[in-house]
């Protein structure tokens, strides 16, 4: 299940309602009845990283790991795949459980998590899924059968809506076009190792290691760092300057260097 629209069902006294309908009344604000309980009807993005564990971001930047009572593979690739829970929140606390894949997965735990994680959890779901079609998809619904490398604003960005960079000891800090990142201004970009060009780089730019147009920390992805150095004049022949004359005190030349990228995720 990629970025989409959640299709969840919510328990309210005797009957059933699904959110798709009930999204569209206004609501308030809603608050958790615990700090680790996830609001279903906030559904944003479900991935699987493995058979017990989805990976769940809401529409609010929130992410949450929810671990299952049993195996229940193929969830992610279905379609229809539904979060049940009284009034919509997802606890662990019992009586919730995931419908998809043709069976009912009850939910043993639900916990926060950071977006670095959550980031490492879809890419672990990408890889675990066979390629066989290179696609990738910011915002609408899954088209059926979409399979193979895939990535969202959950743990990549677009290199060419990139606005602005800074350093900081973690890596990059990168500015992007909100309207082309599911709402998202700032991604964090980890590296594999040091980078000492990053130190008083002029210009940086990104190479997708898979061809893609964007960057997720997949194998292969760089960092490309490029800065301009001066040189001392080489040229010219002795006493070539008349006592009047200025010597060329050198000349720009730019250098550069890629480093490995191995994670990418929204900074608030």
């Amino acid at each position: 299940m990629r970025t989409r629209l959640a299709v969840v069902a919510l328990a309210c006294g005797l009957g059933l309602f699904s959110s798709h309908l009930a999204a569209q009344v206004a609501q308030a604000p809603r608050t958790p009845p615990a700090p680790n309980c996830l609001d279903a009807r906030e559904l944003a993005e479900m991935r699987q990283p493995d058979a017990r564990t989805l990976s769940i971001a809401t529409t609010d930047q929130r992410f949450f790991k929810l671990e299952l009572q049993r195996d229940c593979p193929g969830l992610e690739a279905d379609d229809k795949t539904t979060l049940w829970g009284r009034e919509g929140w997802i606890c662990g606390g019992g009586r919730e459980f995931v419908r998809g894949a043709g069976q009912d997965c009850p939910i043993s735990s639900s916990q926060p998590m950071a977006a670095d994680e959550h980031a490492r959890l879809a890419r672990l779901a990408n890889q675990n899924t066979p390629p066989t079609l290179a696609a990738v998809q910011v915002r609408g619904n899954k088209r059926p059968g979409q399979r193979g490398f895939r990535g969202t604003p959950s743990y990549c960005f677009a290199p060419r809506y990139m606005r602005a960079w800074s350093e900081d000891p973690k890596g990059v800090v990168v500015e992007v076009s909100p309207v082309h990142s599911g709402g998202n201004r700032y991604y964090r970009v980890e590296l594999a190792g040091s980078c000492p060009m990053l130190d008083r780089a002029t210009s940086i730019s990104f190479v997708s290691g898979m061809d893609l147009g964007i960057i997720c920390g997949n194998a292969g992805d760089q960092l490309v760092v490029q800065r301009e150095t001066l040189t001392p004049f080489a040229g010219g022949e002795p006493g070539s300057h008349s006592s009047l004359s200025r010597p060329d005190p050198g000349r720009l030349s730019a250098v550069a260097a890629r480093c490995g990228v191995s994670a990418v995720y929204p900074k608030p």
